[in-house]
């Protein structure tokens, strides 16, 4: 269904990842290919890019990776969007506090969660969460354990709402 819905549809999505240097290669190749894979079930093509957004790129979102987050967050917060922003949109990832909440060997399958929730957030330009999945607000251990496993899912309504951004 996911293939059938690609086609149907030109969804792309250029993210540019910025601030990157502290994330080991290979956990940053392997959040990457996560969170493609987590938009692929929906439908959405991303490009993964170095630097700032060009005029010619289409939808394009900027992924800062922080040393550390601003006092305002819960300790628990692991990123954050600026979904609102007219020019741009921006998201700005925890990567210190990903590997203290995790055991390192699925730190590259949260990281790449973390990174698909907060694309979410910008993409169904909403500061909302939903009861189970990927846009759970905060995740618990059997979350965390079936991160492990699999991909979390999207809930049908966010489904709906990331779909949207392309017909704004």
């Amino acid at each position: 269904m996911a293939a059938a819905v690609a086609q149907a549809e030109d969804l792309n999505l250029t993210v540019y990842v910025r601030g990157a240097a502290q994330v080991e290669a290979l956990t940053m190749m392997s959040a990457k290919a996560t969170t493609t894979k987590i938009f692929a079930g929906i439908g959405v093509r991303i490009r993964w890019e170095q630097g700032g957004p060009r005029t010619t790129d289409g939808p394009a979102i900027v992924m800062q990776f922080d040393e550390s987050a601003p006092a305002r967050f819960q300790p628990e917060a692991l990123g954050y969007a600026k979904p609102f922003d007219q020019f741009h949109a921006e998201i700005h990832i925890f990567y210190s506090r990903v590997l203290r909440s995790v055991p390192r060997e699925v730190a590259p399958a949260v990281l790449g969660h973390v990174m698909a929730h907060e694309i979410a957030h910008v993409l169904e330009r909403l500061d909302r969460h939903s009861a189970t999945g990927i846009m759970k607000a905060a995740w618990v251990t059997s979350d965390y354990d079936a991160i492990g496993k699999r991909p979390l899912a999207f809930e049908p309504d966010n489904v709906e709402a990331i779909r949207a951004y392309w017909r704004k």
